[in-house]
This record gives structure tokens, sequence and C-alpha cells, in this order.
């Protein structure tokens, strides 16, 4: 089978039901406002040389498996990149023999489950598809691969908790959320089993799967806990040292053992050719991986020998910190590779941070060999952690070009340097090309300022660019332009703690007209999720501002979930009919867009729609770079990559025509704050109706019915946050009818 066409990525599409993020994927007439697509193709150069995931969206803790994502017979590459809230990128390999090459493909995203801590895929019920085993609080999760030629891929949850048998009865199979266990036939009988770090993370234990011996085949996760000691080795209770020949008896019901911090990974691979599997560790507090030698049976493992420079026979590795290790074929040579990444996010290297090591031996005997420190991170913009892009023509050339705020690179634990990154406009009005000019525009990493989120507007009407920049601190400073008119920008600090304004933290930044009295104001997202709006009260040549906010609820917006942070980033402009528009990036990955702001700046915006950005902490602003008269928008995210939104109609825009309204069906109140009625105006007699409620990362949220004997549903919707939502009417008949619900 060949790439699928873009009429079979509609029609997969339309199958992956509620798994879909729905915002923006649909045609103008149903959702009118977002529509917006990455704009992928704008060219990247880096000293001449183009970077060919410039978009991609970085990486931190990328965690890597392999999987067939678009039914061509290849396997394409799954990422999930480690945080509390997962944040999954696809890549489609379009490598020939013995070469890497991918390209990013955010289309296969959505159909993914949110997921956090760790996903590895693997194929449990042997139909040649992976499935996903995934983190649940200290456990395993499990769906399954559907994938079909006519639904495309799509995954159904199996199990929210594995079990297994223990001398004890039934239990969980415990994972702590910081590890990573191995998933892998351990004694070659054809279904797979899990090895993980016990509770208190010295020992292994095994937990076979009893699937072939109870039914001759695969399609089961049935596990028994076969060893508590497996391997008979344990760690160390300080380091990662490995204790061989441990006196510890298979399957006692409670060995000896002692507290130790928690965090391991493991991944089992037969290293020698001895058909057994052989483990490799990462430890929470060191840089190294860990070999350990497997001179035992299948039924009967026992390590004989410790590497604790592994690989030796290369550069091993030396990774800050708490490295993983992934085990797959990324050169297309039949042979399967090793790559290797922090596993510690905000703490670790998170820039060079995917080693990747080429294998020179053979499939049952491989030697790695050594290739490079930045596998597919190398191809991308990225700036280390917290990516705050906005555009500015700092050359004044007429054309706009991207500078790049961050949290931070990484130097060592708890400390990052926060600088801002030029990417010069090389290309067109029409046809922009970005290259790579400097990651320390300005020299800001001198001023140590914990977080760098830049916003340029003219705040002295000298007819020049100044520059605000907001840190992690809730402060924001300000650098005046003293270059003269025409020439590229200089930047000095006149204004450190600007005004003595000071948001809490994480202080997000724009500098814009909101009140339309000719004069800059300043909108400041910040960590909690709030806008804060300070009227500019100067003049237009000596601007001032109060050093508490004019509104510090502005729209009374909060994009904050139900505990936790929000992160939000504002960027006001003006939409197609001249009126004021906000967008609003939050910790989420969710961009919001409202409206009703001229002559309501103290009052609630509406909310017009939603869009999953698929990154966590986004950040937005915007300009029109290609000269059309649209704004692009340009965002980051925390995994220190980048990407551009540019006007037009999604690819998957015939989904809801294809899905025309068959059941006529009213929802009031729509906008609607405490509850939901839902009406079939001509229910068909003896038929049932499910109702489907889903958040904007397609989760569902609700799962109800209506019975044939009535027409008639009300939903209690007050503890939802506000935002955007679809509800989907299905009848058993198979007629659908989708609806877009605000709730404010």
């Amino acid at each position: 089978m060949g790439m699928m066409s873009n009429d079979s990525r509609i029609t997969h599409f339309a199958a992956l039901n509620i798994t879909i993020l729905f915002i923006a994927l649909i045609p103008a007439k149903v959702f009118s406002q977002l529509q917006l697509v990455r704009a992928d193709s704008i060219p990247v150069t880096v000293s001449g040389k183009p970077l060919n995931l410039a978009w991609a969206g970085g990486f931190n803790s990328p965690q890597f498996s392999e999987i067939d994502l678009d039914g061509d017979g290849v396997k394409d590459l799954f990422v999930l990149e480690r945080n509390f809230n997962g944040i999954v990128k696809t890549f489609i390999n379009e490598g020939t023999n013995d070469s890497v090459d991918y390209h990013h493909d955010s289309f296969y995203q959505a159909a993914f489950p949110p997921m956090r801590n760790w996903a590895l895929l693997a194929d449990y019920n042997c139909d040649g598809k992976e499935d996903i085993f995934t983190s649940v609080p200290f456990g395993i999760a499990v769906y399954r691969n559907d994938f079909s030629n006519s639904t495309g891929i799509k995954f159904t949850k199996v199990t929210g908790l594995l079990r297994t048998s223990t001398p004890q009865g039934e239990d969980i199979l415990y994972v702590s959320p910081p590890d990573i266990p191995s998933i892998t036939d351990i004694d070659n009988d054809g279904d797979l089993d899990i090895l993980a770090f016990d509770i208190l993370g010295k020992y292994v234990e095994y937990h076979k799967n009893q699937s072939i011996e109870n039914n001759g085949n695969c399609d089961e996760l049935v596990f028994e806990l076969k060893n508590r000691c497996w391997g008979y080795f344990s760690e160390n209770e300080t380091n990662n040292g490995i204790n061989l020949f441990d006196t510890c008896a298979e399957n006692v019901p409670d060995p000896e053992k002692s507290g130790r911090h928690a965090g391991s990974t493991l991944l089992a691979v037969d290293l020698t050719g001895n058909q057994v599997k052989d483990l490799v560790i990462g430890d929470i507090a060191h840089d190294n991986l860990v070999k350990l030698t497997n001179g035992g049976t299948t039924t009967s493992s026992g390590m004989v020998a410790v590497d604790s420079v592994f690989p030796s026979n290369t550069i091993p590795v030396d990774l800050t910190t708490f490295p993983a290790a992934f085990y797959l074929d990324v050169n297309n040579d039949q042979l399967k590779d090793l790559l290797v990444s922090p596993n510690n996010p905000n703490t670790s290297v998170n820039t060079h941070s995917a080693w990747y090591y080429k294998n020179t031996g053979t499939q049952d005997a491989p030697e790695f060999t050594y290739q490079a420190d930045d596998f597919l991170q190398g191809q991308m913009i990225d700036v280390g952690e917290g990516a705050k892009p906005v555009f500015f023509d700092y050359d004044s050339d007429g054309k706009q070009d991207i500078v790049i705020g961050n949290f931070g690179y990484f130097i060592e634990s708890a400390t990052f340097q926060s600088k801002l990154a030029l990417y010069r406009n090389n290309g067109t009005n029409a046809m922009p090309s970005f290259e790579f000019i400097e990651d320390d525009y300005s020299g800001l990493s001198a001023f140590n300022f914990k977080g760098v989120y830049p916003a340029f507007g003219d705040l002295d009407n000298d007819g020049d660019q100044d520059l605000l920049s907001g840190d992690e601190e809730g402060n924001i400073h300000l650098f005046t332009n003293i270059a003269e008119q025409g020439q590229p920008a200089i930047f000095v600090l006149s204004g450190p703690n600007y005004k003595g304004i000071d948001v809490g933290q994480t202080a997000m930044p724009q500098i814009v007209d909101v009140d339309r009295d000719e004069l800059p104001d300043l909108l400041i997202g910040e960590r909690s999720g709030t806008i804060k709006y300070f009227k500019n009260t100067g003049s237009d040549t000596e601007p001032d501002f109060s050093s508490s906010p004019t509104n510090d609820l502005f729209g009374e917006i909060d994009v904050m979930p139900e505990c936790c942070t929000g992160y939000s980033s504002p960027y006001m402009t003006k939409g197609s009919v001249g009126s004021s528009i906000l967008y609003v990036g939050s910790e989420k990955g969710i961009l919001y867009l409202f409206n009703d702001i001229d002559d309501n700046l103290n009052g609630g915006f509406s909310i017009v729609d939603s869009l999953f950005l698929h990154g966590l902490n986004v950040n937005v602003s915007g300009s029109d770079i290609n000269s059309d008269g649209k704004e692009e928008l340009v965002y980051g995210e925390y995994a220190g990559g980048i990407a551009i939104l540019k006007s037009g109609i999604p690819v998957f825009i015939d989904v809801t025509e294809r899905m025309e309204a068959q059941i006529d069906v009213t929802v009031f109140p729509n906008p609607a704050t405490d509850q939901l009625n839902i009406r079939v105006n001509e229910p068909v007699e003896n038929t049932d109706y499910t109702i489907l409620l889903t958040n904007a990362y397609g989760q569902l949220l609700m799962n109800r019915n209506i019975s044939h004997d009535e027409n008639v549903l009300t939903l209690r919707i007050s503890n939802y946050p506000k935002g955007i939502y679809l509800l989907r009417i299905s009848s058993e008949n198979g007629q659908t009818t989708m609806k877009k619900i605000v709730v404010r």
C-alpha cells in the first residue's frame, strides 16, 4: 500500500470519532473562526543548510517507538514528550535503506489518547500493529491499535489498569510514575511480558503474560508475578551501582527490601545472541546507562556482568540526567538501533537531548556506534525550554524576522540560561524564508534574567520598536531602541523592573493599543492563567503605567484548568472587520479566540473558538509575513520549538460535509452556563440516541442515552470550564449530528 492520499486521510480522520480534536478541523459553515493551517513549508536554514523539520516543535525528554501510521507497510515514528501532560509528535518515515529521513506530520497526532509520564508502543495481540502501553497512577493502561484501511489509525482502550496475579492474590501491576518499564517477550513464548522495578526501586519484578499458556494465542493481557527478583540482582540504595548474585529467592512473598529513591528506566533486549534478554538501566540521579549481561536462560535469568559505561565500544551515554533507552530501527536497514534521551523534564539537558546509536552489528548480536546527540532535534528550531516567539523586523528591511525568547537552555541542575534567538527573514515580502543568525540576540543573557519573554512596540513614538521582556518572577524590563531610523535595532536596558509592574510569575507581555486612544498599552499573561491590562496614562512620547493593573482580570479570562497553573499568553489584534480580537495561549496547549472586546474593556469577552496545538505552554504572537493582508500566527511550546499558522482551510475540511446533519436536534441554551437541553425534534420510532460530549482535546466527558420513549435530555455542565465543546448525537441506525457548544 502506498502513502495515504488526501481523500483517504479525510476518510480516516472522520472515523477517528471522539479521539479527534474537532476545533478548526471542520468547515467554515460549521465552525467559522479559526480557519488556520500549519505553514510547515516555509524554509529555514542554519549556516546555509536547511532545517527539514524546522517547525516540528523541539524535543526535551522525548520517548521513541515505531508504528505504521499511514498503512504503507513502513514503520513510522511516534514520540511522546514526557511531562505530566504528555505531548505526542508523529513523523512519517520516508527513508530508504540505511538512511534516516522523517517528516513531521501532525495529522496523526490527534488519533492518540491523552497520555502522561511515559508511553511505549508494542504489539500485544500479534496482529502486526503496535498497541499503546502508557502510564496511569501507579500502573499501566493499554489501548489496542485498530487500524484499518477504512478507518486509518484508531485506538480502543482495553484496560485502564493492568493487573497481575501474585502469591497474595490479584494486584495492580505496579509501575512507579517516574519509571519506564520494559515491555517485551522475556521468555520467547510469543506474548509480551513486563519487567518493572518494585515499589521501592531495588529489585526488578517479572510479570509473565499467560495468554499463550491459557489460550494458545496472544490476544489477552493476563499477567502473573513470576519473580520478584528477576535476574538475581539489586540496585544500590544510594546510587546506580549493581549488586550481582543477590540471594533473594524466586517468588518469595516479600523479599528483604529497604528504602531507595524511585526512578529507573529499563530496556530488556538480547545483546549477546544467546536468546535471553539482557538489561539496560538508567537511573534518576545519574547520566550513564548500565548494561547487565544475562547469563541465565529464558526461564531462569541471572545477571553475571555489569558494564557501567554502556555502550563501551563507542562514545558511552553521558546525558544529564536520568537517561532512557529505546530500541527501534530508525535508518531502514532492518537492524534495530538505540535512541537515548533524558527521562526527567525540567531538570535535564534540553538541547542535544536525543542520542542516536546506529546498530553496526547484527539483529541477534547488536553493536551500537554513536552517530549524533541531536537525532531529528538537529533539524528543528529548538531553543531549549519555554519558547516565546514574536515577529519583529530587526534590521528594518521591511520583512518580518523571528525573535524567540525562552525559559532557558539547561546548564546544570536548576540552572538555565535565558536568551533571545534571532532568525532573519531573507526571503521576499510574499515568500518568507528564515535563516538562523544567533542564539543570544542583543546579549540579553548577560542580565541573567530567569526567563526572557519578548514583546516589541514603539512605546516612545520615535518611529522604531522598543523591547519589553517579561521574566519568570513576574516582572518586565524595558529595552529602548537607540538605533537610527532605518538601521538594525540596538537595545539598551532603560527600565529594569519597569514601572514596578509585577504580575506574580511568568510575565508574558504584549504592547498594543487596547483602548484605541493611540497610546500603546500593555497586556500581560501570567502563570495562574489570567490577563492583566495596564493602561498607558502618559503621553505619546512619555509612556506611563501604574504598577497595579487597570484590570487584573481582563475580559474575565482565566485559562487555568481546575487546578494547578494556566500560563496565559495574550495576542490582541484586529479581526477582518476591524474590531479587536484576542488570542490567548495556555499551558494545556489550547489557543483560545475571544471577541466582544471594544467598548467592553471591563466586561467579559465572548469565547469564539479554540484550537488544540499539540504543545504545552503555547505562547502566541502574529503579523502579516507574506503581504497577503492576513495575519500569520507564530506560537512556541515548552519543548523549545515553534510553528507558524496561516489562514486556510485544513485538508480535513470535508469531514463534516461527509457527515451532514442527519438528525433534527435542538440544543438550548447555547451558550450555556448551568445546564444544556438536547431535544430530538422528530425521533424515529423505537430508536435510541447516544449523546457524546467531548472537550477541546477530543476527550470524552459524558456519555448519555435518549431512549426511544423520550426525546429530551438535560445535561448538567456547571462544573465544566469555560470553553468550546462538541456534542455528537448518534442513532442506532448510524445517523449522526454534531453541535458546537459554548460553556460560559
